[in-house]
């Protein structure tokens, strides 16, 4: 039974979950998914709901790294392929589509000593393609127009603008044609938006912001964080054509290999959420290209019998005690069962 979040609170306040925690043994390790580290007033590129606030995050880094073990992917690889046993309280820290939000935050796990796997679409890095998630929020939220027609397999779709929450909904709608979609498809919608929304003006200037440098990524993996593969746009990769799912996967890879200098061993299926994002012809396609792992969206730990390609991960929230409970209590009912 789910727990509200006031008994999750009390809880973790009253040192409830700290007991749950040495009591865990070594049968699983949670692997923690975030996404933007940005303030709200700072936000321009990311929908709210992948966002947390800098300070936030900070004080979730400062105690994680005070009572848990924080692992690396090439740790939780090893002892999956080798049937190990992880160590008592191994946490992984995950980072989707590499937001130059990320950069902060991987100082911040610089400060407390700790390492991060940070996932990100090659072809958007740098001087890359702007992010196609990017271009439909900045886009639909800053135009000022009232509407917005598409021409979909002959069929026309209308769409209001006219209030936040229209453009809130239309944002979520046109999220999800596209997710839904081939990558044709996906190009002639973003065309499509930039043609009828051509008052945005600085959608070029903004867009050179929203990623990661590839300086910044060259020197975070020096530093000890581990860079991963997201695919090179974020496509999404069951509805693509399986040449196109292919060339995300493995052109990612050489894409980062190459600037890294480095193999580059670990992958994350993007566009999680309620949307097909990943299946077994595009796991196989992962396995081929030679990656060790692969995340997933799905909400869970990740116990040693796990298969290495669908890994399970804990979506982060604002509410340390959300985590702390999946992390603490639900971890050692899973290990029991």
């Amino acid at each position: 039974m789910k727990q509200s979040l006031a008994i999750k609170k009390l809880l973790f306040q009253s040192g409830v979950m700290s007991l749950f925690r040495g009591l865990q043994s070594q049968e699983s390790v949670s692997i923690l998914r975030y996404h933007a580290i940005v303030n709200s007033e700072d936000n321009f590129y990311a929908s709210p709901s992948i966002c947390l606030r800098e300070d936030i995050f900070e004080a979730q880094i400062r105690f994680l790294s005070e009572h848990y073990n924080i692992i690396d992917l090439d740790e939780v690889a090893d002892t999956l392929q080798n049937r190990r046993k992880f160590q008592k309280r191994s946490v992984v820290l995950t980072f989707d589509d590499g937001y130059r939000d990320n950069y902060r935050a991987y100082k911040i796990l610089k400060k407390y000593g700790v390492t991060g796997a940070f996932y990100v679409a090659a072809g958007c890095i740098g001087e890359g393609e702007p992010l196609w998630l990017f271009e439909v929020i900045y886009l639909i939220q800053n135009t000022r127009k009232h509407s917005l027609s598409l021409t979909l397999n002959g069929e026309e779709i209308s769409f209001l603008l006219k209030t936040p929450d229209d453009k809130n909904r239309v944002i979520r709608k046109v999220t999800a044609l596209i997710k839904s979609n081939n990558l044709e498809v996906r190009e002639l919608i973003r065309e499509r938006l930039r043609t009828s929304f051509n008052d945005v003006e600085d959608i070029d200037e903004k867009s050179e912001t929203v990623m990661l440098s590839w300086d910044q990524v060259r020197e975070m993996h020096q530093n000890g964080m581990t860079i991963a593969s997201h695919t090179m746009t974020h496509l999404n990769l069951p509805n693509a054509e399986a040449e196109d799912a292919r060339n995300e996967i493995v052109l990612c890879k050489k894409r980062l290999e190459k600037e890294l200098g480095e193999a580059v061993c670990h992958f994350s299926y993007p566009n999680g959420g309620n949307y097909d994002y990943y299946n077994r012809e595009v796991k196989q396609m992962v396995i081929d290209a030679g990656y060790l792992t692969s995340t997933t969206s799905n909400n869970g730990i990740v116990r040693c019998n796990a298969d290495r390609f669908e890994l399970r991960r804990i979506r982060v929230t604002d509410h340390l005690s959300e985590i702390i409970y999946q992390m603490d209590i639900e971890r050692l009912i899973s290990e029991k069962s």
